[in-house]
């Protein structure tokens, strides 16, 4: 399975690399790059992204998506910024108040492209996504299945 996605990336890289019309990132083509990044993990759900700047002294915007998880089950979250746009996406789950997971670490301002949760509860999970700065952005966050436990 991971030939198959190294065979494709491979083959996305010729194609867009010798493209001279290169047009803006659809998101379609963003899910099919965040497959990629998942790796061995089985697709589940997309979330497409598209926030404006955030204008001085408001709060900055963010994208909120509610989804069920099961028990017993690894997840993989993965994220991929368009780019086209100045925004670097931060994806964050939460149990009601509690933050469970993200792909972002504030103490050293570091950022992944993905990370796993692995559920030990049944139920509905929330997902927020903004970008860096309250930036303009658009990104694709990718949920995957990655194994029972």
């Amino acid at each position: 399975m991971r030939n198959i996605y190294i065979i494709y990336a491979l083959f996305a890289i010729i194609l867009l690399g010798n493209s001279n019309k290169l047009s803006a990132q659809s998101g379609q083509e963003l899910v099919d790059i965040c497959g990629m990044i998942a790796g061995d993990a089985t697709y589940l759900k997309d979330f497409p992204i598209k926030l404006d700047a955030a204008k001085v002294g408001e709060e900055q915007a963010k994208a909120r998506h509610s989804l069920v998880l099961s028990k017993n089950t690894q997840y993989r979250f993965s994220i991929c910024n368009s780019k086209d746009y100045p925004g670097e996406a931060i994806i964050q789950l939460y149990d009601n108040n509690r933050l469970l997971g993200t792909n972002y670490i504030v103490a050293t301002g570091k950022s992944y492209p993905s990370f796993d949760f692995k559920c030990t509860s049944t139920g509905v999970y929330h997902i927020f996504i903004s970008f860096k700065e309250g930036e303009q952005g658009l990104a694709v966050a990718l949920l995957s299945f990655v194994k029972r436990l």
